[in-house]
């Protein structure tokens, strides 16, 4: 890598945009994911979740700020840090940088809790506690710098660039589909089972 692609700017607004909605897509996947499990290990007290279409409207607005800040604070400084990783350390372009860069910046911020909470006199967690929490922390950061990175990509190469739009619709439209299949699943195994 040249010094020329160090200066490629990292900050574009699209690619904080295509972040931002890939972490969006990743906060789908996680309510899937709890839904899936609530699904077929129903709690006795449950509502079954109506309220959650009400509850809904509020979310959103909420959660999108929040990936907008962790895109601000952790995706983009990990992406602009595995640039210049791999400008020093040869294969500037190589899209591996980002995973590596994630698990350090993830081992940073995990450490850096730890520490605050033990300045501050709470308990201090198993290391397995603190390896789960970097493992989740890495997780989060590399989806969405890995969007931006492409959409950066895309754009110094004179290709069209990621859409938000797509990213978003994309994702949750996957996670849709899922969703109807496991509740035809669940619907079909009930049946028989009944």
């Amino acid at each position: 890598m040249t010094a020329t692609a160090i200066r490629e700017p990292v900050w574009t607004p699209s690619a904080v945009c295509v972040a931002t909605a890939g972490l969006l897509v990743e906060a789908a996947c996680a309510v899937t994911a709890l839904w899936t499990w609530g699904l077929f290990h129903p709690h006795p007290d449950d509502d079954g979740g109506a309220l959650a279409v009400f509850v809904l409207p509020v979310v959103l607005p909420v959660l999108a700020g929040a990936a907008l800040a962790l895109t601000v604070t952790l995706i983009m400084p990990t992406l602009s840090l595995a640039r210049r990783a791999g400008a020093l350390w040869g294969h500037g372009g190589a899209w591996w940088w980002v995973p590596a860069v994630a698990g350090i910046v993830s081992a940073a911020v995990v450490g850096a809790g730890g520490l605050g909470f033990g300045l501050l006199g709470d308990a201090v967690g198993s290391p397995s506690a603190y390896a789960w929490w970097w493992l989740a922390v890495a997780v989060l950061i590399v989806p969405g710098a890995l969007l931006a990175r492409e959409t950066n990509r895309r754009t110094a190469q004179g290709r069209p660039r990621l859409r938000t739009r797509k990213v978003l619709l994309g994702g949750c439209g996957s996670l849709a589909a899922l969703c109807a299949l496991l509740l035809t699943t669940a619907v079909v195994v009930e049946s028989v089972a009944g």
